[in-house]
Order: structure tokens, then C-alpha cells, then sequence
């Protein structure tokens, strides 16, 4: 997906994509942020941050740097009640504009899914974030089931070029988390690695907690 339209997507669904989110992909995000058993004091990365629906779960005594490439999406996320030290800044994943070593954890919902590379992407958290720092992913994903990986064959041109809903969010329904994490050679060990393999191909999705193991 190239990025001029993700951002051109998400800037039009920013009013409405917290309202999309609660009807297709309502999920408790509280358990995610917890997985991090952040500390006070200790700097998180929130990898496209987008309307902000993971802050008001992170505690207070936490910085967390939320990122973007959308503006109105920031916004949004500015209205949201928060405890923690937030700064919100337009950024892509991609090519992040922060030292090795930055952060002491990480967490990115409904992201990889997005991006147009997800292992450059992931690459990118680890550089920044610290050897033995913990990643929670929340995201869409690739079902294991092959009867529900057909219809996701099925829908993967228009969720990725027409968006779903049409023209609000635009995601790769075929988002494989196997080779991402298991076949990349990335500096990870595997925590936790939880699937939701819907009978729905729109509603299968993944939690996953990574530790950093670079050297």
C-alpha cells in the first residue's frame, strides 16, 4: 500500500474510526498495555498511535511517544482522557526519526497490518527500543484455518486497495504473523502468541508480546 494513500485514507476516516473500531474490532486494550509491566519512569513507544485508543490504559509516572503519518488522526487521540505523559508527533514507522536504544517498551494496534513493510517496520522498533524490551502487537492477521484463508484471498483487493468500510481503512487481510515473527530472523523471542481465527475473515486478528533480544 503506498503510503500517500494510507494517509490520505486515514485522514478521511479519523472522525470515524473509533466508531469503526468499536463495531468491527472492539477489543479491551487495557490487558495489552498491562502485558508491558511498564514502570514508572520508563519511556514507551506507541507505533501509529491513530486515534489513540490505547491511552487511556497506559498508568501515569509513563512517557509515551505516539506516532502517526495522519495529523487528524493525532487529533483525534488528543481528546482521549490520559494519565500518562503523552507527546503525539507525524512520523512513518518506516524511517523513525529517534537513537538506537530510545525506549524501554513498545506496543502497536492494528498497525503491521497496514504498512507496506512490515518486517522493515518491526526492524525499526527494535533499533529503538532496548535489548530485553517488551513489544505487545495488537492486529488483523492471516487466518491458520485454510477454509477462512480462502474468503481472506477473496477479500484481500478491496480491504487493501478500497479500504473496509469502503475507502475509511485500507489493511492486508493477508497479513501472515507466522513469517513475520517465526521466519524473519528478527531479534525476538516469542512471549505470547494468542489467535483469533473468526469463522468471519473480516474479524481474525492476533495478540502477540515479543522481547527484544538484539545484542
Amino acid at each position: 500500500m503506498h503510503i500517500d494513500n494510507v494517509i490520505e485514507a486515514y485522514d478521511y476516516s479519523a472522525s470515524e474510526y473509533d466508531a469503526i473500531m468499536e463495531r468491527y474490532w472492539n477489543i479491551d486494550r487495557q490487558p495489552l498495555i498491562d502485558s508491558l509491566q511498564l514502570q514508572p519512569g520508563q519511556k514507551v513507544l506507541d507505533a501509529a498511535v491513530g486515534t489513540g485508543l490505547n491511552l487511556p490504559a497506559f498508568p501515569a509516572q509513563v512517557q509515551v511517544i505516539g506516532i502517526d503519518l495522519s495529523q487528524k488522526m493525532l487529533n483525534e487521540a488528543r481528546k482521549k482522557p490520559i494519565c500518562a505523559d503523552i507527546i503525539l508527533q507525524v512520523m512513518d514507522l518506516h524511517q523513525l526519526n529517534f537513537s538506537d536504544n530510545s525506549f524501554d517498551a513498545a506496543v502497536s494496534g492494528f498497525t503491521l497490518c497496514v504498512v507496506t513493510d512490515p518486517v522493515e517496520v518491526l526492524e525499526e522498533i527494535l533499533r529503538v527500543t532496548k535489548s530485553g524490551a517488551l513489544i505487545a502487537i495488537l492486529d488483523y492477521c492471516k487466518s491458520r484455518n485454510p477454509e477462512i484463508e480462502k474468503w481472506q484471498e477473496l477479500i484481500y483487493e478491496a480491504s487493501s486497495q478500497l479500504g473496509f468500510p469502503r475507502g475509511k481503512i485500507k489493511w492486508n487481510s493477508l497479513m501472515d504473523y507466522d513469517k513475520l515473527i517465526y521466519h524473519s530472523n528478527l531479534a525476538i523471542e516469542v512471549i505470547k502468541d494468542e489467535r483469533i481465527d473468526d469463522p468471519n475473515p473480516f474479524l481474525c486478528g492476533c495478540e502477540i508480546l515479543l522481547r527484544n533480544t538484539k545484542q
